[in-house]
């Protein structure tokens, strides 16, 4: 199109110029009729006169794009295989799943027992420690008097690690037994989906 001619159909929209010829040809002519409609849009918008909701129909030239689309074709996986995968991953996993748990655990309790060592060592007074100084020349720290830990301290420790491993221990286990039930709910649906096949 020429420029003269949407100049033309600019001055038709603000009322410069009456020319029916014109009228005729965007009446005729989409090409006009969509440059004359978004002329009249623009200075709508420009004065502020549109409504806050502008209604544009979208949906014929969505359609057409959708039409448009080439199709791509995906090969079909099967859900099955993927579950039958899954299942055989965390089967496989598992054992060693368990096997960090367990050598957690007994970690904690070598560090338990070394923590708990350590504490009872702190616990004797600074004023019972003599400092002497030997022919070698190295200060080595003497008690005064020694005292034998109590019987009794050694006991509730020991007891208090023996119940804090055999907790550790029964929570395992209940892992162990949760995890059986899980395998087993999952095998007889994998037995049932084979002898479907």
């Amino acid at each position: 199109m020429s420029e003269n001619k949407f100049e033309a159909v600019s001055s038709i929209v603000d009322n410069d110029q009456q020319n029916d010829e014109l009228f005729d040809e965007i009446l005729n002519d989409s090409h006009l009729s969509a440059t004359w409609q978004r002329y009249h849009l623009m200075g709508d918008v420009m004065r502020g006169e549109t409504s806050d909701v502008i209604n544009f129909d979208l949906s014929s030239q969505i359609a057409s794009a959708i039409a448009d689309e080439p199709t791509i074709l995906a090969p079909h996986t099967s859900n099955n295989l993927v579950g039958k995968l899954k299942a055989k991953v965390v089967q496989f996993a598992k054992p060693f799943g368990q096997m960090a748990i367990a050598a957690s655990a007994a970690g904690l309790m070598v560090m338990g027992v070394q923590q708990n060592s350590a504490d009872t060592d702190a616990l004797l007074p600074a004023s019972q420690v003599v400092k002497t100084m030997p022919f070698g020349g190295v200060a080595e720290p003497v008690s005064l008097n020694f005292q034998q830990t109590s019987r009794s301290s050694e006991k509730q420790a020991f007891v208090e690690q023996q119940r804090r491993f055999q907790a550790l221990l029964s929570d395992h286990q209940q892992q162990i037994k949760l995890s059986s039930v899980d395998v087993n709910h999952t095998q007889p649906q994998d037995k049932a989906e084979e002898s479907a096949k």
